[in-house]
């Protein structure tokens, strides 16, 4: 019997890629060919198929190869073809997704930084707009509202001009195309050679146009995705034999390298979700990089996001401290790979780190480029080292900003005790909702695990969006969390403090002490009176301040004084 792919992996890589197939197997649709996606939208997931595709490969059961072709081909069936639009080279990020408009939006011949002009523009038009309508009539008698007209031009905007993460999804180009070219380096001679020939193809639009938009800055790139960008550039640039593309894939890795060296960090700073895409793709550096120069620039920045995630980590708590420049959930096997690789670096006993979440489908990407975590760092991630207080500065990329005035100077600080640990961000003035700029986590008293962060959202609406006129300046102590809030916008905000984590409802919540499962804060707060709400669908207490545009320019002030241990 022939060995597969799989039969020669370890025990862990094994592990982690029949964990994602158990995963992917029944999300798999046989009329559309291509994976369901895994939040049961009714939706269908590009990226997640070529995922599957490279597993079922790896696999290679009755079945599996043609499966895994018919897969590829779908989802480049689903690649935009149109070389004049901004979104060429793209995939859509499902069949169901609709066709961003077209021919209106002669990307190329605008500066840095349109989009976040043409943004601004928009909002400027819709306050002028509104004030004009205003001085004709009495808008709330007329049934008209202000933010109802202005939403009326941006969606007017939108069918005209395709929105960036609205409409198409830049990012999608990096992904499947690192993921085509761990196929087509390890299982090319399997596959029908139409096939291949077609990926090609594909790969020669999805790069030329990442780099369109590197070159243009239209869409700025952040961390995660320039080590994609450098990376496919290189490998289809060796592939294709191009010299061009594979000179300005070293030109960048240079740049990336002298970028992280400034203040040994990333952009995307202590983040969970991020982290885990940074580390599968200097991974990818590492095995399938063709150049002796690209192997040995993504092996100085993987050790070195080793020891960035090995300064905020605990071992105790298993997680990193906060605070977050960019993140979805606390809990970093939530939204996150980084315990797939703590797991392939630490070995058996650590498989409850890569418990299933909406990044598992990666996980056959991982396993095989393995974890390369140096040694000496090893015993920081599996025993506390000791109480201490940290902080390391970095350089932010403000996706949507003045690209002249995008990366500003920030320092992430945090007390990491065994029990608890805190974080606090000052500097920052990153719009995204993704950046927490306080957190607090500990452990129940049946050693549960508990967190706290502070979010902000216009009223009405989600935390995970893009706000402007809102500032966080936060500092950490022993037991101690201040915070200083800047509110300058027109929009109704809520600031809030959100607490998950098991017996919430039995929490005793006033203005001046919060008293939370196994552990106790005396409250100092310049702000509103705060509302408490219980969120029974989410399991979430609240703790929220509300902002009035009519107040003008406010600030908010939180001191968090933690009660101590008990011994």
């Amino acid at each position: 019997m022939t060995r597969t792919m799989l039969d020669r992996l370890t025990e862990q890589q094994r592990y982690l890629i029949v964990q994602s197939l158990e995963m992917m197997d029944p999300l798999y649709d046989e009329d559309m060919e291509l994976l369901k996606d895994e939040e049961e939208t009714g939706h269908h997931n590009t990226r997640s198929s070529a995922h599957y595709a490279l597993a079922l490969l790896i696999r290679n059961s009755p079945g599996d190869v043609q499966r895994a072709c018919s897969l590829l081909d779908k989802v480049m069936d689903l690649q935009y073809n149109c070389p004049d639009e901004i979104y060429h080279g793209t995939f859509r990020t499902s069949p169901q997704a609709v066709y961003p408009p077209a021919g209106n939006y002669d990307w190329k011949k605008f500066a840095p930084g349109f989009a976040f002009f043409l943004n601004e523009t928009v909002d400027k038009v819709g306050k002028e707009l509104t004030g004009q309508l205003a001085g004709q009539a009495d808008l709330a008698a007329a049934g008209l509202d202000d933010k109802a007209i202005r939403q009326s031009l941006q969606n007017a905007v939108d069918k005209v001009l395709p929105p960036v993460w609205k409409s198409y999804d830049p990012n999608w180009r990096e992904f499947i195309a690192c993921t085509f070219a761990v196929i087509l380096d390890e299982f090319e001679g399997s596959m029908p050679q139409e096939l291949v020939r077609r990926m090609d193809e594909a790969m020669l639009a999805a790069v030329g146009a990442s780099i369109d938009r590197r070159l243009s800055d239209a869409i700025p790139m952040n961390s995660n995705i320039i080590l994609m960008h450098i990376f496919i550039v290189h490998y289809y640039g060796q592939r294709f034999a191009d010299s061009g593309w594979t000179a300005h894939a070293d030109r960048e890795a240079a740049e990336a390298l002298a970028a992280y060296e400034e203040f040994g960090s990333l952009a995307e700073f202590n983040t969970t979700t991020y982290y885990g895409v940074d580390l599968t793709v200097l991974g990818m550096w590492r095995v399938y990089g063709k150049s002796s120069a690209i192997r040995e620039t993504g092996g100085k920045l993987e050790q070195g996001l080793w020891e960035n995630i090995a300064q905020f980590y605990n071992p105790n708590l298993e997680n990193l401290s906060g605070p977050f420049s960019r993140a979805y959930e606390m809990e970093m096997t939530g939204h996150s790979s980084i315990g797939v690789f703590l797991y392939l670096a630490l070995g058996a006993g650590y498989e409850h780190l890569t418990a299933v979440n909406c990044e598992t489908s990666h996980d056959p990407l991982i396993a095989l480029v393995g974890a390369d975590l140096p040694e000496v760092l090893l015993q920081q991630f599996r025993e506390h080292s000791g109480d201490r207080r940290t902080e390391k500065q970095f350089r932010e990329l403000c996706e949507r900003d003045n690209p002249e005035a995008n990366r500003n100077l920030c320092t992430a600080a945090a007390w990491i005790g065994r029990e608890r640990m805190l974080g606090a961000m000052s500097g920052s003035r990153n719009t995204n909702g993704q950046m927490h700029p306080a957190t607090i986590h500990w452990k129940n008293a049946e050693g549960e695990k508990c967190y706290l962060r502070l979010l902000r959202r216009e009223k009405g609406k989600d935390w995970n969006s893009h706000l402007r006129g809102i500032i966080f300046e936060a500092a950490v102590e022993k037991d101690l969390l201040t915070v200083e809030v800047e509110l300058d916008t027109d929009t109704e905000i809520e600031v809030y403090f959100e607490v998950s984590g098991p017996g919430l409802i039995f929490a005793e919540v006033t203005p001046q002490r919060w008293k939370l499962p196994n552990l106790d804060c005396k409250v100092s707060a310049v702000a509103p009176e705060p509302a408490v709400i219980w969120n029974e669908a989410d399991k979430l207490l609240e703790i929220i301040y509300a902002y009035h545009p009519k107040d003008g320019n406010v600030k908010m002030n939180f001191t968090l004084q933690l009660d101590p241990l008990t011994p």
